[in-house]
């Protein structure tokens, strides 16, 4: 029997954002200001758990596909949430309209539904059309990425410190290290994340998380 996804837990220290997870993989839910839910990156295994988990944090109102590879589980839950809006980031729309057949809104609306702590961020030099979810509420200032980083394998809930690249990334995701790289560290900068949301992983937080993502993209990244 296939494994079934946990249900929606709030993340410590992030306002409005909520986690689940089956094996290595994470799906979030992310709370708007109408109270509603954007499902990002969505998991397969949605079980009664992670559904009735969903139904008391309120209602679907987006699937969002954060990137061209991010998709094998959209039909799944578009047959629990049919009138939700399927959307993406629009550099990753044609390769998501031709291989799942579904028709995808960009994420105009889906920006303009997220609550005042949030924002969305458009990397530079990615090949996959990635985007991420700047959230500033709570404790930390974090970031929700997809392949961008990843955190190592371990046990359900538990919180890395050190950040990862998935081994693919490099070579599937970047288009242009110089101008991502570049991009990046700029990007630690202004935001100095204290929190990663990964795709792929455990979560990571630290105090020192900036200085350890801009010692990771130059060691990885920058040839």
């Amino acid at each position: 029997m296939a494994k079934l996804l946990s249900g929606f837990d709030k993340i410590d220290g992030l306002e409005g954002i909520f986690s689940a997870e089956n094996g290595n993989l994470r799906c979030s839910a992310i709370q708007l200001a109408s109270g509603g839910l954007a499902v990002f990156s969505p998991v397969r295994g949605l079980g009664e758990q992670a559904i009735s988990s969903l139904a008391a944090l309120g209602s679907v109102e987006y699937l969002v596909a954060p990137n061209h590879y991010h998709n094998l589980a959209l039909a799944e839950y578009w047959k629990v949430f049919p009138n939700a809006c399927v959307c993406a980031p629009p550099g990753a729309i044609p390769r998501l309209e031709k291989v799942t057949g579904f028709k995808f809104s960009n994420l105009d609306a889906l920006n303009a539904d997220l609550p005042n702590t949030m924002h969305p961020v458009f990397p530079q030099g990615l090949k996959t059309g990635e985007f991420w979810i700047m959230a500033t509420g709570g404790r930390h200032h974090g970031w929700l990425v997809v392949d961008a980083f990843s955190g190592p394998k371990g046990r359900p809930k538990q919180i890395a410190s050190e950040p990862e690249l998935l081994k693919t990334f490099p070579k599937f995701g970047v288009c242009d290290a110089d101008l991502y790289v570049r991009w990046v560290k700029q990007k630690i900068g202004t935001d100095t994340p204290t929190m990663i949301v990964p795709c792929h992983g455990r979560m990571i937080c630290s105090p020192v998380l900036a200085t350890r993502l801009h010692e990771l993209v130059e060691r990885e990244l920058k040839r």
